[in-house]
């Protein structure tokens, strides 16, 4: 039901939006990549059918890329709206780390699976206009303004820190 909302929250942007809804949405994404994401997960699981028969939504890379777009739309519509910027930059950042691991701790013991696991992120086609286009045209807080702050300083830092991680995947 949060995919649908999503769905249909995402195509009124244009007018208007709900900062509240969007970090509730933010935070069900997070919570959502932590337990459903990864390799522990089976694949049979009664949520990866359900997402099926009503998203159609067949499998975690299909999952992934609503993620992925879920972060484009925020980062172009809310990119002057901070806390929704930061969140949404926070799940680029945990998920260019290596899903569903958020800690390095956790990555050293499993290194070899959270690099395939990236490798399925970056082939996305929505990731390959994130790194084609990664320009204040396409990411509005990307902009620089003469009253530059930290948090816009720290925003650009996470970003361009998360597609540098993205395209270094494959150089191992």
């Amino acid at each position: 039901r949060v995919l649908q909302l999503m769905n249909l929250t995402d195509s009124r942007l244009a007018q208007a939006g709900n900062e509240k809804l969007e970090l509730a949405m933010l935070s069900f994404f997070e919570q959502f990549r932590k337990i459903y994401i990864g390799d522990q997960v089976q694949k049979s699981s009664k949520l990866y059918r359900r997402l099926s028969e009503v998203l159609g939504l067949n499998d975690e890379t299909m999952v992934l890329s609503v993620f992925i777009g879920k972060i484009i739309t925020n980062l172009k519509y809310w990119g002057r709206c901070e806390p929704i910027t930061s969140k949404t930059l926070q799940l680029l950042n945990d998920l260019s780390i290596g899903y569903p691991f958020g800690k390095s701790s956790q990555i050293l013991g499993k290194k070899g699976k959270v690099i395939q696991n990236v490798r399925k992120l970056v082939k996305l086609s929505a990731v390959q206009f994130m790194l084609n286009n990664h320009t204040s045209e396409h990411f509005s807080f990307l902009g620089i303004n003469n009253q530059s702050n930290l948090t816009d300083m720290r925003c650009r830092t996470t970003f361009y820190t998360a597609l540098g991680r993205l395209l270094m995947v494959d150089l191992g």
